[in-house]
């Protein structure tokens, strides 16, 4: 019996070693594997040995709790998790390891293993703790170093370089292998770099080539060297190190870069033309579209700003955006080619005669106007945006636009001349010429005096206070005779319209005679003004259709099909009978090719590929509104086909509204099964940019 016992216990200890035998064996291989990987500059982790290791380990935790090897099989578990990615279980091997085996030789180990693992979940401050001790603590060299290089990555990517310094220049004096060196120095000279501290980072960048640098390490080095010899206005020492890259052979990929670089230290030494032929041997050359978009836009810019050549600027900059539409350069590029576009058009002037309407002179003023303001916000003249805005206040003084061209002028003037006396006294002759014009509150806020005595006389001191009245319906009487004396007093003011509607409105809701008079009083209002913004709500108001059979699907059927123009009248209201034949220039948008009742589709595009983008050729216009589609929706909600029902004014409007259309794809989801494949109808909102409001 004591044999047999014997034999069991030799046989269930030898079955114990064998398993942690080939676990660690498996471990030794897959570390093996990793340090060679990255010994070479690969990543590899041996991620299948580690994976045996782990399934070896367990049995023995899970089986022999007590062997003397237990803290060995925790370590193992401990890096093996860490190597495969199981950050969680890595933590808290190591957590067992220091709290049940203070002794163990793996202590050390586990604690840096910890703060990896909490690194890698992303508990930083923890992590960053625990690799602070390791660093300061009587550590080998090689947890010191991975302790040094962990801190300083965590302050470098937090952009505190200043923190980073300590710890980098530690790996790079004593703790780190070569390329940890390397690493360290050239993230001491980008942090010099990002502080401008241009002279130390040169100093950085040049140790770098001191340490055997490979290809990459050496281009970096070089190239940021020139850019901080450049801020140091050591253009030639720049070049030479630009210079020297683009003589390498190995760096033949990458020339185009280079010689922009090389350009740009051509212009900041005033050497316009060596740096007008390096652009131009870039655009002949190179086979980088990027890179030489980068070239077509430095050939634009210098164009414009340094000969003044607005022609060949849009030339140039026309080609940056044919290259690089998408690229914030393109976007650019495309913004300032449109801007030289409208100073032509601008600059156009309208000869007046004794025979000029208000109208056209109003027109003028306000081209002139949208002029100087190009060349002060878009163009960077400032000195032609003056002469331009004193042109409109000087040559248009009777126009809608004068008093703003005034207080603009004053801006100006305030701003690039620094003359606020000057400044001051053209803003208060505003409140002087032109006391009653819409543009009196924008003066009086820049003087200060809004509120006191002189804040009154103006349009929108009555709409304001008749506005004020409407509110809670108490004061309604009161209400119109301030709306009231806006139509008769301002009928130039942007509030002219919005009262001569809201008479009508408060005559509908507070004082309806009972007849048809408030509808033919909105039809009038419609015929007067056809194209603003307030015809369209008096449209809506008065859009009296017959009640919609129930069997068919009608406006309202779901959430993205409403009839937004509701009915003003009903069978009920009094005066109905008179306007049922009334018919809306809307109505027969509604009618389909087969002479079916179409749905409104409310619903905005996810995707469109031609993005509308109002026409330059339509900025004297100043038109916007609704423009009327009957589409037709495939599968997918593409557009397939449509009708383009109700137009604009404005040729090109319509052109750019058409293709954006065409263009649309709708969400299929949001509408009922029952009208998929059919006909809808979709109003197309066109507004003008904001700089034309």
């Amino acid at each position: 019996m004591v044999a047999l016992m014997a034999l069991s216990i030799g046989l269930t200890g030898c079955v114990y070693y064998n398993t942690f035998y080939n676990a660690r064996k498996a471990f030794n291989d897959a570390e093996k594997v990793r340090k060679e990987a990255e010994a070479r500059g690969n990543r590899s982790r041996g991620s299948t040995n580690y994976n045996k290791a782990i399934e070896k380990s367990l049995k023995v935790t899970e089986s022999y709790p007590n062997s003397k090897y237990y803290d060995d099989a925790l370590y193992v578990l401990t890096v093996s998790y860490y190597q495969v990615g199981q950050y969680s279980k890595s933590e808290r091997r190591a957590r067992e390891i220091l709290a049940n085996y203070p002794e163990s030789e793996y202590v050390k180990e586990a604690k840096l293993y910890l703060a990896k693992a909490k690194l890698d979940l992303g508990d930083e401050v923890e992590a960053m703790a625990v690799f602070e001790e390791i660093f300061q603590s009587d550590y080998s060299k090689e947890f010191k170093g991975e302790a040094a290089l962990a801190l300083g990555d965590f302050y470098y990517d937090n952009r505190d370089y200043a923190a980073a310094n300590p710890y980098y220049m530690a790996v790079r004096d004593s703790l780190g292998r070569d390329k940890d060196k390397k690493m360290a120095q050239t993230r001491i000279a980008d942090g010099n770099f990002e502080y401008f501290r241009f002279q130390d980072a040169l100093s950085g960048y040049l140790q770098i080539l001191g340490m055997e640098p490979d290809t990459r390490e050496r281009y970096h080095a070089l190239f940021q060297a020139a850019n901080c010899a450049y801020r140091l206005q050591r253009l030639s020492d720049g070049q030479d190190y630009l210079t020297t890259l683009i003589e390498d052979d190995l760096y033949f990929d990458s020339v185009g870069v280079l010689k922009l670089s090389l350009a740009e230290g051509y212009e900041y030494d005033d050497e316009l033309i060596l740096a007008e032929k390096l652009y131009d041997e870039i655009v002949a050359e190179e086979t980088n579209n990027k890179v030489r978009s980068e070239a077509f836009w430095r050939l634009g810019l210098m164009y414009q700003f340094d000969y003044d050549d607005l022609a060949m600027a849009k030339e140039y900059y026309d080609s940056t955006a044919q290259l690089s539409r998408s690229s914030d350069i393109g976007k650019e590029a495309l913004q300032r080619s449109a801007d030289i576009g409208k100073l032509e058009i601008y600059s156009q002037a309208t000869e007046l005669d004794s025979t000029a309407t208000e109208d056209m002179i109003d027109e003028a003023a306000y081209t002139q106007y949208q002029l100087a303001e190009l060349y002060w916000f878009q163009l960077n003249k400032p000195d032609s945006a003056i002469l331009e805005m004193r042109y409109v206040v000087d040559s248009f003084p009777n126009s809608y636009d004068a008093p703003k061209a005034m207080i603009a002028l004053s801006e100006m003037i305030r701003e690039h001349e620094q003359d606020s006396l000057q400044a001051d006294s053209i803003m208060r002759q505003v409140l002087v010429q032109y006391p009653r014009s819409d543009y009196v509150p924008q003066a009086l806020e820049r003087l200060g005096l809004l509120g006191t005595e002189a804040d009154t006389g103006y349009a929108a001191r009555y709409f304001d206070r008749a506005e004020d009245y409407v509110i809670g319906g108490e004061f309604i009487d009161s209400a119109r005779l301030n709306y009231q004396a806006v139509v008769d007093s301002f009928p130039d003011s942007k509030h002219y319209l919005q009262s001569r509607f809201a008479l009508i409105w408060l005559t509908e809701v507070y004082n309806s005679p009972g007849d048809s008079s408030v509808i033919f009083a909105y039809n009038e209002f419609i015929d007067s003004f056809p194209n603003s913004e307030w015809a369209g709500v008096a449209r809506q108001r008065t859009n009296y259709r017959p009640p919609r059979q129930s069997s068919g699907a009608g406006p309202g059927d779901s959430a993205d099909y409403i009839d937004d123009e509701e009915p003003f009248l009903d069978d009920s209201t009094p005066g109905a009978a008179d306007t049922s034949t009334y018919i809306d220039p809307l109505e027969a948008v509604y009618d389909g090719p087969d002479g079916e009742r179409l749905q409104l589709l409310i619903q905005n595009p996810i995707r469109t590929e031609e993005p509308f983008i109002y026409p330059t050729e339509a900025y004297q216009d100043r038109w916007e509104g609704f423009l009327y589609f009957q589409i037709l929706l495939d599968f997918s909600g593409e557009v397939t086909d449509y009708v383009f029902a109700i137009k604009s004014p404005n040729e090109e409007i319509n052109r750019r509204a058409e293709e954006s259309v065409a263009s649309m794809t709708f969400d299929p989801s949001r509408i009922p099964e029952e009208l998929q494949d059919q006909w809808l109808v979709y109003k197309y909102n066109v507004r003008l940019p904001d700089h034309l409001r």
